[in-house]
């Protein structure tokens, strides 16, 4: 067996795919979240949105950054794999 550093995606077993599908997943829905926060559709013959509470908005960013954190950890623990650097100096 390969060691984590040396596996692909495809050399997963069932359940470690698995996981990283749930991680994709998580993440996914996190990033949809904020998306339906920040730039909702308007309709025409429709009222404006409301503005989104400060609450809501801060518990939709923090899940996004925490899916991000926890998508590259089983991607580090199953694949070796690091996260890209941040791309705003901060690594």
């Amino acid at each position: 067996m390969a060691t984590p550093g040396d596996r692909q995606p495809q050399e997963l077993g069932e359940e470690e795919a698995e996981r990283l599908r749930r991680s994709h997943g998580r993440l996914r829905k996190a990033s949809q979240d904020l998306e339906a926060f920040t730039v909702p559709k308007r309709m025409r013959g429709r009222w404006d949105n409301a503005p989104v509470p400060a609450e809501a908005m801060d518990a939709a960013r923090a899940e996004l950054h925490a899916a991000y954190v926890a998508l590259w950890s089983v991607h580090g623990e199953l694949l070796g794999w690091a996260p890209p650097p941040a791309g705003d100096g901060t690594t």
